[in-house]
């Protein structure tokens, strides 16, 4: 057995190769340890938090700022109580409804900008609201309002350095995770373009492994590490924390090796297309949209109790909205009985995929009641694709029908199925049984992986109908669906109801 003589300034040292051995492995092993601190593992819940205590400081500072800018040296603060309380109690729940700190560690600075205006926005809303309707007379408007335009600069303010702080550290290490793409074609090399353009060194991508025999990007050709077989010791070698399928036909059966890889080394795996460079820049998409090939563990212990909570939030909607929508229902019912013949409403078989689990769904009656013979004729006329039928201009639908689609009461009878149980408010949309027949897997698309919109209850709204509804093809549906699947909670489903009723009052992208 051969040694290794090792020498230093008192002298030299012999070791045997197998001592060697358990050197190089200690050295391995707490490297790997410092790649996976808990420190390193958990920057991005401690940054969102600091950012949290840091906004809340400077929001009060902000209306400190406003008061003595407009009554310099005067003892009157005490009368902007009540506002002042109001602004902090309002700060949490806007914060959530406009999604503000989800995902914040990844955000570009763009859509928090976004978001703290939207929010400073609405925030002068309900503060000149409460003065009109108390009308007091020590209160002064224009301290209202430099509070206002004082919380905008300071927030953005505070966001833009510790962005840039962020982007320092993550650069550095901190909070980044080593990323492995499967893919050496041009895709591959477009996505991990993008990946840098939107999310920084958030990813940090390490290598490509070839997956087929398409010709390599020429700009990543340096770059490939080895083939897909060879995953599993790559991600122990380079300690990959992040692993991207990209794919053109979304074959999940081709990847079962990189899969079984990634589970023993409990190593995120998503498979993306090439084309969801739109998707990831939307407002609510904070991480890379695609199809989750590994079943995160943690999330399925809490499960039970995250489908309580939504159901618990459900319930409660309905009884607080019951108010507004009992009226509009039977408004809404009214109108259709009394300008078109035929009934009310309108029941149809529907599931989340093909196969899944069917249900009848309520609707307001839009169209005439021989809506169904004539698709038939119409299919031809469809403006999208897989199991979504959309026309513009649809024959069927009546006048009242046009009216009560744009402004989406036509899907109001579904609070019957959220009170049964079959749905909640929010979720990812069922379509009709019917429509399923449409989805043919060609040599390019393979929609075998958008049958995972069954993990989740079915829902009234969801993230495609905010982030453009009918504009939007069955693909970028489904993948959106996903996202939110993945990033499900109760403050997601708050943030996606208050866009709902936005979108809802301008009715973008319904026809």
């Amino acid at each position: 057995m051969s040694n290794v003589i090792i020498t230093g300034e008192t002298g030299s040292v012999t070791i045997s190769r197998p001592c060697k051995n358990v050197l190089r492995e200690n050295l391995l092993f707490k490297r790997s340890l410092l790649d996976r601190s808990i420190f390193k593992k958990n920057w991005p819940f401690l940054f969102s938090v600091f950012l949290v205590f840091t906004d809340l400081f400077y929001l009060n500072l902000s209306f400190y700022t406003a008061f003595y800018l407009r009554f310099p040296g005067y003892d009157g603060l005490h009368n902007y109580f009540y506002p002042w309380i109001l602004a902090n109690i309002l700060f949490i729940p806007g914060s959530v409804c406009f999604g503000l700190y989800r995902g914040i560690f990844k955000a570009s600075l763009e859509k928090q900008k976004s978001q703290i205006g939207r929010l400073t926005f609405y925030t002068g809303i309900f503060l000149m609201s409460y003065l009109y309707i108390t009308k007091s007379a020590y209160c002064s408007r224009s301290v209202i309002l430099i509070f206002l335009m004082s919380m905008y600069v300071i927030l953005e303010l505070n966001h833009s350095i510790l962005f840039k702080i962020n982007r320092f550290l993550v650069k550095k290490g901190l909070g980044s995770k080593k990323t492995l793409i499967i893919g050496t074609d041009d895709s591959a090399s477009r996505f991990a373009e993008q990946l840098k353009d939107i999310y920084g060194d958030f990813y940090k991508v390490v290598g490509f492994v070839k997956n087929n025999q398409l010709k390599d990007a020429p700009d990543i050709e340096q770059d490939i590490i080895g083939m897909f077989k060879e995953v599993n010791p790559l991600i122990i070698s380079m300690n990959i924390e992040q692993v991207f399928i990209v794919s053109d036909s979304m074959d999940i059966s081709k990847y079962v090796s990189v899969r079984r890889a990634c589970e023993k080394h409990h190593v995120n795996l998503k498979m993306v297309s090439p084309h969801i460079r739109s998707l990831m820049k939307k407002r609510k998409i904070k991480d890379v949209t695609g199809v989750p090939l590994i079943t995160d563990e943690g999330r399925t212990r809490y499960l039970f109790v995250q489908r309580l909570c939504k159901r618990l939030l459900d319930l409660s909607i309905l009884a607080l909205g019951s108010i507004v929508i009992v009226p509009v229902c039977l408004v809404t019912a009214a109108l259709i009985k009394l300008t078109s013949k035929g009934p009310v409403f309108f029941k149809q078989k529907r599931a989340l995929y093909k196969g899944g689990p069917e249900f009848d769904v309520y609707k307001f009656r839009s169209m005439c009641v021989d809506a169904d013979n004539m698709k038939k004729d119409l299919l031809k006329e469809n403006e999208t694709n897989g199991a979504l039928f959309k026309m513009k201009n649809d024959p069927r639908i009546t006048p009242v029908g046009h009216i009560i689609r744009k402004l989406s009461l036509d899907e109001f009878p579904q609070f019957i199925n959220v009170l049964k149980g079959e749905m909640s408010v929010v979720g990812p949309r069922p379509l009709p049984v019917n429509d399923y027949k449409m989805i043919k897997n060609t040599d390019k698309l393979c929609f075998d992986w958008y049958k995972k919109r069954g993990q989740a209850v079915p829902g009234i709204t969801g993230l495609w109908q905010i982030s453009g509804r009918s504009e939007l093809s069955f693909e970028e549906m489904c993948l959106l669906d996903l996202y939110y699947i993945e990033n499900q909670s109760v403050f997601f489903d708050l943030e996606i109801m208050f866009d709902t009723a936005c979108v809802m009052v301008m009715g973008s992208g319904a026809y």
